[in-house]
């Protein structure tokens, strides 16, 4: 039997939006908004960034200023400072791109430097369900799962391995949420340069990793994911999303 690993916490958006509120953030970035379904249930100033939107419903809510930039991510920090955008620091940011690791990674490296030491990062779909689904192209017909089928992660899953690796000094917290995970990056250093200088190096290093059903299982093997009300209850969230 293939290996699956469910998430049972709340849907990631809510949780996203939760973890905003209680860090009382003063500006917000999200890299892969599409339709808008997490950017509009945040409530401070935000940024979005998306090479083609498909929005629908009312994205700016209760925000005072909301920016939009139909781009490429790497085209976006290339040329603009977010907290310049806003006039305020980049207090969360969330990375829901692309869902091949070099992509991811070149969101992270950028996204640290456009954030201080006390912003929150997280990412998105790094824990998936099962090794199907983090094929680097998404091919639904060529499924063995077929409830699964529509689900695709790709193999964002290396940012873990990575970071635990090249950036020991990060606090990198897993959480239970559906349907495939919220890591919580937190203890950021803007001036770290670590991961752009070995940036080519870690593409060779893990470019050729594919997640199978032993992989996936040991992946998951002695790694702790907290659930998310245990950090959204009471003061626990400075514990992991910092103050």
């Amino acid at each position: 039997m293939a290996f699956t690993h469910w998430h049972s916490g709340p849907p990631y958006f809510d949780f996203i939006a939760r973890v905003t509120r209680a860090k009382n953030a003063r500006g917000y970035l999200e890299v892969g908004v599409r339709d808008g379904t997490t950017l509009s249930r945040i409530d401070c100033p935000s940024i979005g960034v998306d090479p083609a939107f498909q929005l629908g419903g009312n994205v700016i809510g209760k925000k005072t200023n909301l920016h939009l930039y139909q781009m490429t991510s790497d085209e976006f920090f290339r040329d603009y400072e977010p907290s310049k955008i806003i006039n305020a620091p980049i207090d969360v940011i969330f990375l829901d791109g692309l869902h091949q690791f070099e992509y991811l990674l070149r969101d992270f490296i950028n996204s640290e430097k456009a954030a201080h030491r006390n912003s929150l990062i997280m990412l998105d779909d790094c824990l998936p369900a099962n090794a199907e689904m983090t094929e680097r192209t998404h091919n639904p017909e060529g499924r063995a799962n077929r409830d699964l089928a529509g689900w695709w992660t790709g193999d964002v899953w290396k940012l873990l391995p990575i970071l635990e690796k090249y950036r020991p000094d990060l606090r990198v917290t897993a959480v239970d949420v559906r349907p495939t995970g919220n890591i919580c990056i937190t203890n950021l250093d803007p001036s770290s340069t670590i991961l752009e200088r070995n940036y080519y190096a870690i593409i060779d290093e893990y470019r050729g990793i594919e997640m199978d059903d032993a992989l996936c299982a040991r992946f998951y093997e002695g790694r702790t994911i907290i659930k998310a009300e245990s950090i959204l209850h009471g003061f626990e969230a400075s514990l992991f999303v910092g103050a």
